[in-house]
């Protein structure tokens, strides 16, 4: 079978996942990937092979703050160019089946096409009391109308009421929950806990005061951490006024030998992000971007459940220390961590990924 996964590349969420996904199917089909930016120059560095194709959303920012409206309504991205160009690449690479995450450009070509696909999300129904509401919603239920004509809309999270992504779904009838989908082996023997804290921000330049605060923390109280900046822009700020105790990592394919050693993790609630800091055991310190409903939905379930603690944007400048105390110093975090981890050790989505598309099941 000819499998071609097309991504979302906002972020890295959306392409490790994808990667993990093609890493499986690879050992008995032949799969390629269709990305953009970053997410593209990521797949191949993890030896993928990508075409290359343009964005249909671009997140913007500032400050902290997300900017749904510009993120959506944006004149670097050209959701029509993107369909003409997917529309080329099917075509091109006539693949049996198209698996899109959240890149509904894919979709749409693969519908005109008349190719069978799937969709991967995690958010479908991003409940918000914000004015965010009036954009969000309307576009949740156009992108839900979508979700319905796939074959299958996976969810690549734990099941309910496990569910982090849990506030930002909609059930629906040809929705399946199949576990986290992360790129590594869980080997709970190979976990430890080497004292460093593990940022993963994102290098989304809107962020850089985390990193910049965090940093300060770390030569105040002589903390080990580690800051996986996801940009060599952001990276080469950060390496003119980092503390000895910091070191920085603009890219890595090798997220997982620091997961398994780290003692927590820092970041902003993105949902690839939490699945693999979850599925190692590691409790959270989240902070959301501003205005960004689904990272804060993602916190607030993970704080609910006691695996980590939520901030404010606004307020981290006065308790972003004090909730490293409180972790340091807290075990139920780590206790209800290792939980999840042991119920993703039963139900790793990447296991199922071949009997999904096999199968059907």
């Amino acid at each position: 079978m000819k499998i071609l996964i097309s991504i979302c590349g906002e972020g890295f969420g959306h392409t490790t996942r994808c990667i993990a996904i093609g890493n499986e199917l690879s050992k008995k089909h032949e799969v390629k990937y269709a990305a953009y930016g970053k997410s593209k120059d990521f797949v191949e560095m993890s030896g993928g092979d990508v075409f290359e194709t343009y964005p249909e959303i671009r997140l913007s920012g500032k400050n902290g703050k997300f900017d749904v409206k510009k993120s959506i309504f944006n004149s670097d991205y050209h959701p029509a160019r993107a369909i003409k160009k997917e529309m080329d690449i099917i075509k091109d690479y006539d693949p049996d089946l198209v698996i899109s995450d959240c890149k509904y450009s894919s979709v749409v070509a693969s519908k005109v096409l008349k190719k069978p696909y799937y969709i991967i999300t995690n958010q479908n129904c991003t409940k918000t009391d914000k004015k965010e509401k009036y954009i969000v919603y309307p576009v949740m239920e156009i992108l839900n109308v979508i979700n319905k004509s796939a074959e299958k809309v996976i969810i690549p999270d734990f099941p309910l009421p496990y569910t982090v992504c849990e506030y930002n779904l909609k059930l629906l009838e040809n929705l399946s929950f199949i576990g986290p989908l992360i790129r590594y082996d869980v080997v709970p023997e190979e976990i430890s806990d080497e004292g460093y804290i593990l940022c993963v921000i994102g290098g989304f330049e809107y962020r850089y005061k985390i990193l910049e605060l965090l940093n300060k923390i770390s030569a105040k109280k002589g903390l080990k951490v580690k800051m996986v900046c996801g940009s060599y822009d952001v990276a080469e700020k950060l390496e003119k006024i980092k503390s000895k105790n910091v070191e920085v990592i603009p890219l890595t394919t090798n997220m997982d030998e620091l997961l398994k050693k780290c003692s927590f993790v820092v970041c902003h609630g993105g949902h690839s992000t939490l699945m693999e800091a979850s599925c190692f055991g590691k409790p959270v310190i989240t902070i959301p971007d501003l205005d960004h409903p689904e990272q804060e939905n993602n916190a607030k379930k993970i704080s609910d459940m006691e695996c980590g603690i939520a901030l404010s944007y606004n307020t981290i400048d006065s308790n972003l220390e004090e909730s490293i105390e409180k972790m340091v110093s807290t075990t139920k975090y780590y206790e209800n961590s290792k939980k999840l981890m042991n119920l993703y050790l039963k139900n790793s989505g990447t296991d199922k990924v071949m009997d999904i598309v096999e199968n059907g099941l």
